[in-house]
């Protein structure tokens, strides 16, 4: 009865959501063509439409690509943001759109497909916004049927078991067939477990087990999948900071970790003629909630002062009994609030480099099981999008690889966006940086390790970028172990892709 009960309270909670009173209208479509005309580092912000949402096309390629680097590199993001006139106010609310990038024989492809979620095709077929957004308020009592009726599958892809799982915060993965991009529809990992959220930062283990959280109100919610796609189980808990943002998650060979961030998400406060604005919660501290895999129940949460966490980048387990975790964070709100919202207001932020992402530094913490203590290291650097060597996730890495902004083209006019990549050795504080210069925009770069090869710098660097000048996405290759010098191939498209947020590689 109490499992049943927690379920409901799941879908209800991530349902009533996005579902609260409406406040706010989109903005005007045209008001960001007219902005984004002078500013051409943000033109891959404006989107694609329901004709321009499938794309397909071979890359010209520059340089040797390396011959061991074949397979699938998925990226996915937002990537719909008008409709019927109207513009979402926040970069997270566009409807997702998966992009696949085929590598082999010196050969790259790309296909891009929008994710055609319930939302996508309901929406499509009345020519306007029907459903609530992350950031923006849609004026509508359009009938909902539980969370998948908001869910954008926008935020990150992973191929698992045979199928890309396009994932969203708040509602089911949606499955893509990884031949074609197709979409095959809501992933239910059980009859009884179906909409019940499945968030967008899975891990991997060396097993091929796949671990995931899910949250809705006072419910926290654990999955385990196996190598196969098969559920193995699922834990339901509660969350020690309810109704809170829980965005990433981290494991070790023993734990599930979650940070918790004292973000208050009230969409029932109203917004004015802007977008929703989220706070942090009065006197709450940052809480890193700890919990066994076996038996989520037995858990430590930690405390530090307030700081606001979207991505983790590893942890593991020491022998001393302590959890250690690095994760990048930042002190306040300023993203979410402002630079989110200026991006799709087509607008560069003036300041310091990486000012639309605000000031997010690496932090490694050292959690004492035992005793309850942390201690925190802060490291240099304006940075994002941490990810380490996948082979050693949930075990002990050393170097965390970031997408960053440093002060390179101070005065230029160009530098309030993410431009280079940076590697962080957590144990030395030493970092290896490559900047790729004016006028291109830096999104997640990943590790891929060499085949054959065992250390955690074996491996390429690999990722896109916008180059404002060309208007077109460029995939980039770069060797770790000598990321100073730069891409050592890239393949450019003939067009440009809506900025996004993560992706993934499966070896072929």
């Amino acid at each position: 009865m109490q499992r049943r009960y927690l379920l409901t309270t799941i879908a209800a909670a991530a349902a009533s959501t996005l579902a609260a009173p409406a406040f706010a209208k989109p903005a005007r479509a045209d008001q960001f063509a007219d902005a984004f005309a002078r500013q051409p580092l943000l033109r891959a912000m404006k989107g694609v439409s329901d004709a321009t949402g499938d794309l397909q096309a071979d890359a010209s390629v520059r340089g040797r690509w390396p011959a061991g680097l074949r397979g699938r590199f998925y990226r996915n993001g937002p990537a719909l943001f008008e409709r019927g006139g109207e513009r979402y106010h926040h970069w997270f609310d566009g409807d997702g759109m998966v992009q696949q990038f085929t590598i082999g024989d010196g050969r790259i492809s790309h296909r891009g497909r929008l994710v055609r979620t319930a939302k996508l095709k309901l929406e499509q077929a009345e020519g306007r916004f029907v459903r609530g957004a992350f950031g923006t308020s849609i004026d509508d009592n359009t009938p909902a049927g539980g969370p998948d009726s908001f869910n954008t599958a926008n935020t990150n892809a992973v191929e698992h078991a045979g199928r890309v799982l396009a994932m969203w915060e708040g509602g089911s993965a949606y499955g893509m067939d990884p031949k074609d991009l197709s979409t095959l529809g809501p992933v239910t990992w059980r009859a009884d477990l179906a909409q019940v959220p499945f968030s967008a930062h899975p891990k991997i283990d060396a097993q091929g087990h796949l671990w995931n959280i899910g949250a809705a109100g006072k419910a926290l919610v654990v999955w385990h999948i196996d190598a196969q796609g098969a559920l193995v189980n699922v834990q339901i808990g509660e969350s020690p900071f309810p109704g809170g943002m829980v965005h990433d998650m981290a494991i070790t060979e023993r734990h599930i970790v979650v940070p918790l961030p004292p973000v208050q998400l009230d969409f029932n406060r109203p917004a004015g003629n802007g977008p929703r604005r989220f706070e942090m919660a009065p006197g709450e501290p940052l809480r890193v909630l700890v919990m066994e895999k076996a038996d989520i129940k037995r858990r430590r949460v930690f405390e530090l002062p307030a700081q606001m966490v979207f991505h983790v980048g590893n942890a593991w387990d020491t022998a001393d009994g302590q959890v250690m975790l690095s994760l990048v964070a930042s002190d306040d709100l300023w993203f979410l609030n402002e630079g989110a919202v200026a991006m799709m207001q087509g607008r560069l932020m003036s300041g310091t480099p990486g000012a639309a992402f605000g000031r997010v530094r690496n932090v490694a913490l050292a959690m004492d099981m035992r005793t309850g203590r942390v201690k925190s290291q802060a490291f240099k650097g304006d940075v994002e999008f941490p990810r380490v060597d996948p082979r050693l996730i949930g075990q002990r890495t050393r170097w965390l690889l970031n997408a960053a902004a440093w002060p390179l083209h101070a005065g230029r006019g160009d530098t309030t966006l993410l431009h280079g990549v940076q590697l962080t050795n957590t144990d030395t504080g030493r970092i290896r940086r490559y900047d790729y210069g004016a006028m291109l925009v830096v999104e997640e770069h990943i590790l891929v390790p060499k085949p054959g090869k065992t250390g955690e710098l074996d491996a390429w660097v690999l990722g896109t970028t916008f180059d404002a000048r060309r208007q077109a996405t460029v995939l980039n290759v770069l060797d770790a172990a000598r990321i100073e010098d730069g891409p050592i191939a890239q393949a450019v498209l003939p067009y440009m892709l809506p900025l996004g947020f993560h992706g993934n590689f499966t070896a072929a």
